[in-house]
């Protein structure tokens, strides 16, 4: 990976470029264009001042309402914003935390409920088709998606993003592997607040939630390979994305 230019963010929440990936062809994402970030629902003035300046032009929330009307973004000027839920309906997580550990009550049944939700993330999601809908505009868009801590309903559609461009395996981990120290300093000052004895297991439980562990994007990218067999099939039947589209769409992100 190239270095990537920081975008400092003073209450922003895992918030990065995806620019300076270099897929398989050879040619990198360009800088500047498609982001990937946490909730917005804490920027400060000068934060807005930074990404209206960009400009970041469009905002793709993955949250469910509930939790978009709970923790509103805070919007700058001249951006779209739309909030299209990403989570499968059997496996909302996001408005109801304590629902979410009322089945998941140590870390070996969280593990197991982090993976089966990514393998249920890629698949007839109108979250992803309104990305690729937005990504296939005739301009290029600057647009940041984004879910609640940029994790998992983010880090899969990011995941898309970059198969899209022609991303090798190993460039969509790392890139989902940046979380566990991006999310870091957020994750750890909110298990702060968490009673870890009194908690007992679930602490565990919590922790492995807040984490991005490898096992998870592979369990995605793992069941992308098996229903489809190939990565165009599988752009072909989700998103409409034939090699058409999809060199077109090269050309606009890539360099």
């Amino acid at each position: 990976m190239e270095a990537v230019a920081k975008i400092h963010l003073q209450r922003g929440v895992n918030f990065r470029d995806l620019g300076g990936y270099r897929m398989s062809d050879g040619r990198t994402t360009k800088l500047g264009l498609l982001f990937r970030s946490g909730v917005l629902d804490e920027l400060t003035p000068e934060d807005k001042e930074t990404l209206e300046a960009l400009p970041v032009t469009h905002v793709l929330d993955y949250r469910d309402e509930e939790e978009a009307r709970q923790k509103p973004d805070l919007l700058w000027r001249n951006v779209q914003y739309e909030c299209v839920p990403a989570n499968p309906d059997r496996l909302k997580t996001g408005a109801s935390f304590a629902q979410l550990l009322s089945g998941v009550v140590d870390e070996s049944r969280a593990f197991v409920f982090m993976k089966e939700l990514y393998r249920r993330l890629p698949f007839n999601n109108p979250a992803y088709q309104r990305l690729l809908t937005w990504l296939r505009a005739p301009e290029a868009l600057r647009l940041v998606q984004h879910c609640a801590i940029g994790k998992d309903r983010t880090g899969v559609g990011s995941a898309i993003v970059l198969l899209a461009l022609g991303a090798e395996r190993k460039t969509i981990v790392e890139d989902y592997m940046v979380t566990e120290t991006s999310l870091a300093s957020y994750r750890e000052r909110w298990m702060a607040t968490l009673d870890r004895h009194r908690m007992g297991a679930r602490y565990d439980a919590v922790a492995c939630v807040f984490s991005a562990r490898e096992a998870f994007i592979e369990a995605a990218l793992d069941a992308i390979e098996s229903r489809y067999g190939s990565i165009a099939c599988y752009l072909q039947e989700e998103f409409g994305l034939d090699g058409v589209s999809r060199a077109a769409l090269q050309a606009r992100y890539l360099k």
